[in-house]
């Protein structure tokens, strides 16, 4: 006879879920920026280009309008669901705790979609225009070369940081928003061994190692922990991105759906089952940058 499912255990799962997600955050969700959305689609943001001020030069003359540029981004929803047998009764005892293993690995497997989303969004085509009709590709105006600071190809060094800095003032980003940094292992290794020869700062950049560098404590970026699966170019070099908040976007659909229960087809096993529902995009061009490592 399958053990009875108590009713409240779906929910009671779904609050532990949620509950450890807000504990304990992706790595890379902290730095973006997130909303609740429903139906098929949702417009993220409109945004409209510059205008200039022209000299008055006629008294009392008509009236010359200027034109403005509107843009629109939108976020499109991808379903993601998982399901975990469960064999034991013991542990079909425990779903309702906060401590069960799979309210563990549940949250951890819905904090790395949220950062592979992110990842996603950094550089791919962005949905512009009227419904969402226009792919806007990334701006390669705000990349910093493979090659900076020699003459091949290199990794992290600091003189892509400033490069990248430079692009960020050269876009009058303000100097009070937030840059952001994400980083993997190679580039780690590859700063650690630049600033330990060439720079006082060695022991600040020693502390992404612990994952104790918060905010703005090296080269003006705050540095997010380190994520070893950001995108890779054509060439198979490491695309590093540096944004600023309101750059990406990461959209919600409903909230996590936990169903509990047998599985008839499954000789009456019990399985957790679990749905979610997000989508990402880069709402701001000028705000993007990329720097280009070799590993």
């Amino acid at each position: 006879m399958a053990f009875e499912i108590p009713e409240h255990f779906s929910n009671s799962f779904t609050e532990n879920v949620e509950l450890l997600l807000q504990q304990k955050e992706s790595r890379l969700g902290r730095s973006v920026t997130m909303a609740p959305y429903e139906g098929e689609s949702a417009q993220v943001v409109k945004q409209f280009g510059e205008v200039e001020f022209e000299e008055a030069v006629e008294r009392h003359g008509d009236t010359n309008f200027s034109d403005i540029d509107h843009k629109q981004r939108w976020v499109f929803p991808t379903d993601y669901d998982l399901a975990l047998p469960v064999s034991k009764q013991d542990e079909i005892r425990q779903l309702g705790s906060p401590t069960s293993p799979y309210v563990a690995a549940m949250q951890a497997a819905w904090n790395r979609k949220i950062d592979a989303v992110t990842a996603a969004s950094y550089f791919g085509a962005a949905r512009t225009g009227k419904n969402g009709a226009t792919s806007t590709v990334f701006d390669t105006n705000n990349v910093v070369a493979v090659t900076a600071g020699a003459a091949g190809a290199t990794g992290l060094n600091l003189e892509k940081l400033t490069q990248v800095i430079e692009l960020a003032r050269g876009n009058e980003i303000d100097e009070e928003e937030e840059l952001f940094i994400a980083i993997g292992k190679k580039q780690l290794s590859d700063l650690l061994r630049t600033t330990e020869v060439t720079h006082k700062d060695y022991s600040t950049v020693q502390a992404l190692v612990d994952g104790k560098m918060t905010g703005k404590n090296f080269m003006g970026l705050t540095w997010l922990p380190v994520y070893n699966k950001l995108p890779v170019d054509g060439s198979g070099y490491r695309r590093i991105p540096v944004y600023t908040r309101d750059a990406i976007h990461i959209g919600m659909w409903n909230s996590l759906n936990t169903m509990i229960g047998p599985r008839p087809d499954k000789k009456y096993i019990t399985q957790v089952y679990m749905e979610g529902t997000m989508g990402g995009t880069r709402t701001q061009e000028g705000k993007v940058f990329e720097i280009k490592c070799a590993e």
